[in-house]
């Protein structure tokens, strides 16, 4: 029993599910090529088991403390004009079964120091390389975005021969800037809102005055049209007065004589063609 134990303990290792083994020779340092998938497997003497998860996995660096390793473990890179900013990053990647030989013969480390070492060297890397191309001003009006694309490429470009496929790489929570530098940025966005606002107010007025104006022609020209009734009226009663001031002038005095007359016919009445000589004194 005794000796079935010893046997069991030194040739026979597991492999957790979900995860991938790499044979590791600790005597010559050799590197089986092929994977053992997870369930039991018989092993050589001198030789250790190291586990790779094949699941996705999320790791956070991040300055404010509790979150992954508990420090702070943000990243400082330059930009143009050697402006240094400090960023919160997560990557999410994945190994691939088939290459954790070659991923554990590359680096002879396991996941958990590939992550915290070799990644995260890539990552600052690549942030440094890229980032220069990005003025500070750039990467808070979007340019973040292109550069975490870039850094992804460029570590999937580089670390892909050996089995890791970053699927997701970005910044988490804002950029800090220096002091100096985010004071300026935000000075200049207060300017621009400013002038917003005033070419907006300007704007206004000019819809105000032109409105006014267009009140105001309106009301001329109102005032005119009124005035041209009243003149056309006018000369329509000047047209009639000409016409037929000398009938009604005429009616008028006739109208005065039968008010003045006492109903009394004359006395004396001529007939046609006769002439009387009334002599007065």
């Amino acid at each position: 029993m005794i000796a079935t134990g010893i046997l069991v303990h030194f040739f026979v290792a597991s492999v957790a599910a979900n995860h991938v083994g790499v044979e590791f020779n600790r005597i010559d340092g050799r590197v089986e090529p092929v994977p053992l998938s997870s369930g039991w497997h018989i092993i050589g003497v001198g030789t250790s088991v190291v586990e790779f998860p094949t699941f996705t996995q999320t790791y956070t660096w991040t300055q404010q403390r509790g979150e992954s390793a508990g420090g702070d473990e943000s990243m400082n890179f330059q930009v143009a004009s050697g402006v240094v900013i400090n960023a919160d990053i997560s990557i999410s990647y994945s190994i691939d079964s088939s290459k954790a030989p070659v991923l554990y013969q590359k680096y002879k480390r396991g996941y958990e120091e590939i992550t915290s070492q070799i990644i995260r060297n890539a990552i600052r890397n690549a942030l440094n390389n890229y980032g220069t191309a990005y003025d500070a001003e750039g990467l808070l009006a979007g340019g973040k975005i292109r550069l975490a694309e870039q850094v992804r490429a460029k570590i999937n470009q580089e670390m892909n021969q050996y089995g890791i496929v970053v699927e997701q790489f970005g910044f988490v929570n804002e950029m800090r800037l220096p002091p100096n530098i985010q004071n300026a940025i935000n000075a200049k966005i207060q300017a621009t809102q400013e002038a917003l606002q005033s070419e907006a107010l300007l704007r206004k007025n000019q819809a105000d005055a032109a409105n006014a104006v267009a009140v105001a022609k309106g009301k001329a020209e109102a005032k005119i049209a009124e005035a041209e009734g009243d003149a056309k009226a006018l000369e329509v009663v000047g047209e009639a007065i000409k016409k037929y001031g000398a009938e009604a002038a005429q009616v008028k005095n006739q109208t005065l004589w039968i008010e003045k007359w006492n109903g009394q016919l004359p006395t004396t009445s001529l007939g046609n063609n006769t002439t009387a000589m009334v002599g007065v004194k």
